[in-house]
C-alpha cells in the first residue's frame, strides 16, 4: 500500500493525494479506537445490568424461600394441634388413608 501511496504522491506533484490519504487513515484510526471504547463501555453496562438482575433474583427467591417455610411451619403447627385435640379421629383418617394407598399399590401388579 505504501508503493500506491509513493504512486499517488509522486502523480500529483502537490502531494494533496497522500495528505488525504493521510488525513483519512487517522480518522480510520481515531474511529477504529472509539468503537473500541463503546464496545468496553457497553460490555462494561451489560456486565452491571445482569449483576442487577441476578441480584434481585437472588433476593427475590429468598424471599419466596422464608414464605414457603414460614407457610410450612404454620401448617405443620396446626397440623400438630388438630392431631392433640383429636387423637381418634387423626388416627383412623392416617389408617383410612394407609389402607387406601396398600389397595392402590397392590392393583398395580
Amino acid at each position: 500500500m505504501s508503493d500506491t501511496l509513493t504512486t499517488i504522491h509522486n502523480s500529483d506533484g502537490a502531494g494533496t493525494s497522500a495528505t488525504h490519504v493521510d488525513e483519512l487513515r487517522r480518522k480510520y484510526t481515531a474511529a477504529k479506537s472509539a468503537v473500541a471504547d463503546l464496545a468496553g463501555e457497553v460490555g462494561k453496562t451489560a456486565k452491571d445490568h445482569v449483576g442487577d438482575l441476578k441480584s434481585h433474583a437472588s433476593d427475590w427467591v429468598h424471599d419466596k424461600a422464608d414464605l414457603l417455610k414460614e407457610q410450612a411451619s404454620d401448617s405443620q403447627a396446626a397440623m400438630i394441634t388438630l392431631v392433640r385435640r383429636n387423637p381418634v379421629k387423626a388416627v383412623a383418617i392416617a389408617a383410612g388413608a394407609g389402607l387406601l394407598l396398600g389397595l392402590l399399590l397392590s392393583r398395580r401388579d
